[in-house]
């Protein structure tokens, strides 16, 4: 069986180098979701770009995205953690992947698990771009050759 971070493709263990170097730009102590969809933006030939276009947003979303900033009072190589609304991004970006059953979790995973962390600015500004859980979740399926869903009833957002 197959440890939890051997399920991760490249491409999304480089979303989380990026979004490291996102919250180090900012002098930020924690990963936030905010920094982890400025990582999603880095790879232009990612899934989640390939599916949704998220570069060419990237310094839009710098901009717009107010990430609080908390200053860190270490050294600048310490590794930063996941803040808890990170944290549980991350727990749904598996669950996102169990549900349309991919062993490896990719880029597109990561951005449905961010949608669904209601603790960030992420979902609400990522509608702005009309890219909205159940559209993407469905745009997730087809692209893994699984049929739209009409509805999801009793899922969460």
């Amino acid at each position: 069986m197959q440890s939890f971070y051997e399920r991760f493709l490249l491409d999304i263990t480089q979303v989380f180098d990026f979004a490291t170097l996102e919250a180090r730009r900012v002098g930020s102590v924690y990963i936030e979701p905010e920094h982890l969809l400025l990582g999603l933006t880095h790879d232009a030939d990612s899934k989640a770009n390939q599916l949704f276009a998220l570069a060419p947003h990237a310094e839009s979303f710098r901009k717009q995205l107010q990430v609080p900033i908390q200053t860190a009072q270490n050294a600048p190589t310490v590794e930063l953690p996941l803040s808890s609304a990170a944290k549980r991004a991350v727990a749904y970006t598996v669950e996102e992947a169990h549900r349309v059953r991919s062993t490896p979790i990719g880029t597109e995973h990561l951005l449905l698990g961010l949608l669904r962390e209601n603790h960030s600015t992420v979902p609400a500004f990522l509608a702005t771009l009309g890219i909205d859980l159940h559209s993407a979740r469905n745009r997730v399926r087809q692209d893994a050759g699984l049929p739209a869903l009409e509805d999801e009833p009793g899922s969460e957002p």
